[in-house]
């Protein structure tokens, strides 16, 4: 080799010495492990459960239904139903607010009277048959208003037996011989919109139906409870 050519490697080799050497690249960054919230895991899993339980619930419910009777030709009041007025109808099992009798009583539904028209297709109640239809022949009902000092505190209920007492004028003396009376069978009470009275609907037999209401005219009338519900 030439002295030349060493002087000219040992300068490129001095340059290369002085010169700043470059840093060398990053590497591939490590991959940092999530933090598991046992937690936050464990309500993902209930709402997962609920959310399937609940979607169950809504097929299942809303496949159900149950049996009740309904009425399948017009009814007048104070008819009696027969069996051919009646039909069993499926009804969606949930929450409502009818009352429908269901099928498994068909057959004491047959032979009671309509307490109201019914109309084809109507569900029946309860409340629209009775097995007699009130008044029974050779009974009357008569309204009674009566003030709270006219009535025990305890006020009649339906099928209660009573007596309906005729009372002195207001300030008169009260009768040497025993008062005026008649037996009587409590109907159904409500709140009069006259004041704080109390109508009360009694049955009595037709013959003092008459003088009951002639004297409940006039407001001098008392109510005496002999029975509880023995009407």
């Amino acid at each position: 080799m030439s002295s030349g050519t060493k002087v000219a490697n040992q300068d490129q080799q001095a340059r290369s010495a002085t010169r700043p050497q470059r840093p060398a690249p990053p590497g591939p960054l490590k991959p940092t492990r999530a933090r598991r919230r046992p937690a936050l895991i464990a309500l993902g899993l209930a709402l997962v459960a609920l959310s399937v339980l609940g979607s169950v619930y809504l097929t299942t419910s809303l496949g159900q239904t149950h049996q009740v009777l309904a009425v399948t030709d017009e009814v007048a009041r104070g008819s009696a139903l027969t069996a051919s007025d009646i039909a069993v109808v499926e009804l969606p099992t949930g929450p409502t607010t009818l009352e429908p009798i269901s099928a498994d009583e068909f057959d004491r539904i047959v032979n009671q009277v309509a307490t109201t028209d019914l109309m084809p297709g109507q569900l029946i109640t309860e409340k629209s048959i009775t097995p007699e239809l009130q008044p029974a022949a050779g009974q009357s009902i008569v309204g009674v208003a009566l003030a709270p000092n006219q009535m025990p505190t305890n006020q009649p209920k339906s099928g209660d037996s009573v007596r309906i007492v005729e009372t002195p004028a207001t300030g008169g003396e009260p009768p040497v011989e025993a008062p005026f009376s008649i037996p009587a069978t409590v109907v159904s009470t409500q709140p009069s919109s006259l004041g704080d009275q109390t109508v009360v609907d009694v049955q009595v037999e037709s013959k003092n139906a008459a003088a009951l209401a002639a004297r409940a005219a006039t407001g001098r009338v008392a109510l005496v409870i002999d029975a509880v519900g023995a009407g």
